[in-house]
């Protein structure tokens, strides 16, 4: 989607009836356009910038609203462009009258458009557009902090300072060739070698947010696995507080899986009831099995969980699933158990688990946060949120990394500096210094049509 300069509108809230809708226009003639409707006592290009004015849109002579109307001259406006915002009533009769008598004069906006005009007119920086993104779709309180910080600018202020460390290295470099072919080289090597670790160092931190800041916006996958009966359903709806897996004495009630998705103290949390790792004759759950395997592959944590018996040979298939690391072992219905069977268990590494108890889930769930819990202030230094970004921090360490290795074995600072120059680029493209329309497009088609 490429910039273009015409004028745009769009309905800027959700349909249905409400107190209020907005309708936003943005372009060169945004004023003009809404003018052509709007009567009032002054014309827009006459009233005070950013104060709410009262009138009526009229489709000729024939009443259609009274509204509230904000001017935003450029380039003092979201877009850096006239913006012209109408506040009528929340019926989806009344704001499709208004936008096509807009779009008389007007085109429709595209998705994310009045965003990407934001970023390409230099209001935001590209990591900020996304931030938009992520402020409307966080369902948790800390999804909601790290997109606000994110759009208050701190990923790009952490990669506009990597980029200041970086250039002034390559700074160095490009002076030291010129000074070798003139015999005066005054490169200090150590020194050099020393801010060139810390870099690496920082994006190391950086990249290794990535999985953090992907965690707070989608979710921690969680997976309950376990032989037929144990109780997973029981601790599934334990978990959410409600009835809403289905729960029988009789084996292999779950047939395919329930994701359910809960905020546990401000984490968003992504719950699989699965229907198992186990051998079956039965074709619907084979199916289901067979789908378990692939989101219990795709889980951050899986709950192996039994009520009395060991299950080894489940326990064996799963850890060829997922790392051994990733597996919490449970022991459930522990309040019918016997204190020394549980006192064994405790001793190979279960964790005691009831879903009729109050307290039996408390442990389990500190641990889960114990995965998760990321502090403010790493949040306030930037983190990386998406894939796009951690794709392009993994490739500047990897220059950097080339960079430290062509430095240390004397292969020429010309191979040094070309790899600082990669590395640069790739932070660029994070930031938005370096972007193609289609990185654009995939960024900006998933946001709605009204931002």
């Amino acid at each position: 989607m490429e910039y273009k300069s015409d004028t745009v509108c769009a309905i800027s809230t959700p349909p249905g009836i409400s107190g209020i809708a907005v309708i936003r226009v943005s372009g060169m003639n945004a004023i003009p356009v809404v003018n052509k409707i709007f009567r009032s006592r002054k014309s827009l290009d006459q009233i005070e910038p950013r104060k709410v004015t009262f009138g009526k849109i009229y489709d000729k002579d024939l009443l259609v609203d009274d509204v509230l109307v904000t001017v935003f001259p450029s380039p003092h406006s979201y877009t850096g462009e006239d913006v012209v915002e109408i506040s009528s009533h929340g019926n989806t009769f009344i704001t499709n009258r208004i936008l096509e008598l807009l779009l008389r004069s007007c085109r429709l906006a595209e998705p994310g458009e009045f965003t990407q005009r934001a970023f390409l007119n230099d209001k935001i920086g590209l990591t900020q557009a996304e931030a938009v993104g992520d402020l409307l779709n966080a369902k948790t309180r800390y999804s909601h902090l790290a997109a606000l910080k994110q759009l208050e600018g701190s990923l790009r202020h952490r990669i506009e300072s990597l980029l200041g460390n970086i250039t002034g290295l390559r700074i160095k470099l490009e002076l030291e060739i010129d000074f070798m072919e003139q015999g005066l080289g005054q490169l200090n090597k150590i020194d050099f070698l020393t801010n060139l670790e810390k870099i690496k160092v920082d994006l190391i931190d950086l990249t290794g947010s990535g999985s953090e800041g992907l965690i707070l916006k989608d979710g921690l996958r969680i997976s309950l696995v376990g032989a037929p009966n144990v109780g997973k359903s029981s601790i599934f709806n334990a978990f959410l507080e409600t009835e809403r897996a289905i729960v029988t004495p009789h084996p292999g009630t779950t047939r395919d899986y329930l994701e359910e998705a809960i905020s546990l103290q401000g984490y968003l949390v992504r719950i699989f009831d699965t229907a198992g790792i186990r051998d079956t004759e039965n074709d619907i759950e084979k199916i289901g099995i067979e789908r378990s395997f692939e989101i219990i592959g795709n889980s951050h944590k899986v709950l192996f969980i039994i009520d009395g018996e060991e299950n080894l040979t489940e326990y064996k298939k799963l850890i060829g699933i997922v790392p051994k690391k990733h597996v919490i072992k449970i022991i459930n219905k522990s309040d019918q158990l016997k204190p020394e069977l549980i006192q064994d268990f405790r001793k190979k590494g279960y964790i005691p688990c009831s879903a009729v108890k109050p307290e039996g889930l408390r442990k389990l769930k500190e641990m889960i946060l114990s995965e998760i819990r990321i502090s403010e202030e790493k949040l306030d230094s930037g983190i990386l949120t998406n894939t796009r970004q951690i794709a392009a921090a993994t490739r500047a360490l990897d220059s950097i990394e080339k960079a430290l290795n062509s430095f240390k074995q004397d292969m020429g600072y010309e191979f040094t500096a070309f790899d600082l120059k990669e590395a640069s680029g790739a932070l660029e493209e994070i930031i938005g210094k370096i972007t193609t329309d289609d990185v654009l497009n995939r960024i900006f088609e998933n946001f709605c049509v009204g931002k």
